[in-house]
C-alpha cells in the first residue's frame, strides 16, 4: 500500500525526495503552528525540527547572536580586523 510517485503526477527527478505525512500528523502541526510553518532537517542528529514562520524574518532574526558581542567592544574588534587585513 502507499503512494507512488506515479500516483502524484511527479516528474522522476532525482534532486526532489518526497515525504508523505499522515494527515493527523500535518492536522496537529497546523494546529500548534498555523497552516505556514518551516521545516529544518538537522543530517547530523537526523532530526526533523518544525517551527512556525515568522510574520517577519527581520524581527525574528534582530538581535540573535547579541550574547557573542555582550563582552567585546564591537568597535575595537572591527579596527583588529581591518588592521589584520593590511598586513
Amino acid at each position: 500500500m502507499g503512494i507512488k510517485r506515479n500516483d502524484l503526477n511527479i516528474p522522476r527527478n532525482e534532486e526532489y525526495k518526497i515525504i508523505i505525512i499522515p494527515s493527523d500528523i500535518l492536522e496537529t502541526v497546523k494546529a500548534k503552528l498555523g497552516d505556514e510553518f518551516i521545516w529544518d532537517y538537522d543530517s547530523e542528529t537526523q532530526e526533523l525540527f518544525l517551527m512556525k514562520k515568522p510574520d517577519s524574518y527581520t524581527d525574528f532574526l534582530a538581535g540573535l547572536g547579541k550574547e557573542m558581542w555582550e563582552n567585546v567592544n564591537g568597535t575595537e574588534y572591527i579596527k583588529q580586523e581591518r588592521e589584520a587585513w593590511d598586513k
